[in-house]
């Protein structure tokens, strides 16, 4: 089979997992458990990706529930996720959305070596509601799971306290989508962030780009969002089809529509 993955650890006990289709997951290593923070498309076997970096024992906790974060949920027997996502979790790892899934992939041309049909009728795998506030111990490593919600309605992040490091998947990005069913008006979303920047980190990784970002980034992504409007915005073309705009400024965009300026 095809190595058609690459792990990568960008800080001393914390692993970088980039799947075929470039969506990063991470792994976090404390001196007697680990965790696992979001499980990408399901198109590489993560349980024996995990097991070359570590043996010990494995918790498994989804940013939310869109589908190239939560469809290698599968593969354990039990994930994490927050409640409001509960419903997008099982819409988006059905065998309708995964073909939807296998035609993009065929679409942008990305080889992977994998049993399509397996995986598109592999199912689901059993939800433990999450809450934020709670704590992760895995041994001199703390993990705190934050409240995020904007993208959908459940995104969590994590905050590795020891490190100062906050991870998350599509909560607060560069190219932030604001527009789908499951997000929240850009109102909310940005007292998310402007609540989240006051948080003990120094810096904080996400799901579409491998490098580290700063707190400067997140007060670029609170102005972006502050700025946008629907005058200023341009029509945005994507597969979703939801009738989106563009807003960008200084390197930064966020999608949204009229519902989520309102």
């Amino acid at each position: 089979m095809l190595k058609n993955y690459s792990v990568k650890e960008i800080d001393p006990g914390l692993y970088q997992i980039k799947d075929p289709a470039e969506v990063l997951m991470y792994l976090v290593l404390g001196s007697e458990k680990a965790l696992l923070f979001d499980t990408g498309h399901g198109i590489i076997d993560l349980p024996a990706i995990v097991k070359e970096i570590t043996d010990k024992p494995l918790t498994v906790v989804l940013g939310h529930g869109h589908i190239d974060h939560a469809n290698g949920a599968y593969q354990f027997s039990e994930v994490y996720l927050r409640e409001p996502d509960f419903e997008l979790f099982r819409e988006h790892t059905s065998a309708e959305i995964r073909d939807v899934i296998l035609q993009r992939l065929d679409a942008e041309n990305v080889k992977v070596d994998f049993d399509r049909e397996k995986w598109k009728n592999s199912g689901a795998c059993k939800l433990i509601p999450l809450e934020t506030g709670r704590v992760f111990d895995l041994g001199g490593t703390n993990v705190e799971i934050i409240d995020m919600a904007g993208h959908t309605g459940g995104s969590i992040g994590i905050l590795l306290k020891e490190q100062r490091i906050l991870i998350d998947s599509d909560s607060a990005n560069s190219h932030c989508w604001m527009f789908v069913p499951q997000s929240l008006s850009v109102r909310e979303y940005t007292a998310m962030l402007e609540r989240v920047i006051k948080l003990d980190f120094d810096k904080f990784y996400v799901a579409h780009q491998e490098h580290a970002h700063t707190k400067a980034d997140m007060e670029k992504f609170i102005t972006v969002a502050k700025n946008a409007t629907l005058e200023k915005c341009k029509p945005y073309d994507n597969w979703v089809q939801e009738k989106p705009f563009i807003y960008t400024e200084d390197d930064v965009s966020i999608v949204v529509n009229e519902r989520t300026l309102a």
